[in-house]
């Protein structure tokens, strides 16, 4: 009796992960919405006009840099780099990434596409924007609702930022928050990535 109870509680174990890996394989989960972005507009390395309308109907990644940081900012262009050619090796080539500058007073247009060159980025699928100082602090604060700080007391200086990756789809919606840095927390974006791009589709049909 003991061996045949132990059996079925090996069994129902056995099913139990089974579960909840079909579970977490399951392309029909669903990715929270966690907000909508307010309509903006920027300046891209270009100096044309990029905002939401050059961004609806395709889901898209955004980050915040500025050209002159001297430690995080590197790494995460470095990770969005990687992410560029994972999603191009994919095929997902309606992924838009956004590297929104928090140092407009110096990343220039020109600034940004000399940024964007050394990082050997393909603008097709990756802009560099910025704008005015208000504009980018609001987008932060009141449209990602992610924390932003004066680095120097000066209201001209760079804006401390986060270092995540935002995942918003085709409608302007937030779907995710993701540590840039964090190897897991890259695998999830990939994993809801695909998901959001599904929704996308099926949107569009």
């Amino acid at each position: 009796m003991r061996i045949q109870s132990n059996l079925r509680c090996a069994a129902k174990a056995t099913f139990v992960a089974l579960a909840l890996f079909l579970l977490a394989c399951d392309p029909n989960a669903e990715v929270p919405v966690w907000g909508t972005l307010p309509e903006f507009g920027l300046i891209n390395q270009d100096n044309l006009p990029y905002g939401t309308e050059q961004l609806e109907g395709r889901p898209w990644i955004a980050d915040f840099i500025f050209t002159k940081c001297p430690d995080r900012c590197p790494k995460l262009t470095y990770e969005m780099s990687r992410l560029q050619t994972e999603l191009r090796g994919r095929g997902w080539d309606d992924v838009m990434l956004v590297s929104i500058s928090v140092d407009p007073a110096n990343d220039t247009p020109e600034a940004l596409a000399e940024y964007a060159a050394r990082h050997s980025a393909k603008l097709d699928s990756w802009q560099f924007l910025t704008g005015s100082r208000d504009s980018i602090w609001s987008l932060s604060v009141d449209g990602f609702k992610l924390p932003v700080q004066e680095v120097e007391d000066t209201g001209s200086g760079p804006i401390l930022h986060s270092n995540r990756f935002v995942l918003a789809d085709g409608r302007q919606q937030i779907r995710g928050y993701y540590d840039a840095l964090d190897e897991q927390d890259r695998a999830k974006l990939l994993r809801d990535l695909e998901i959001v791009r599904a929704e996308s589709v099926s949107d569009a049909h």
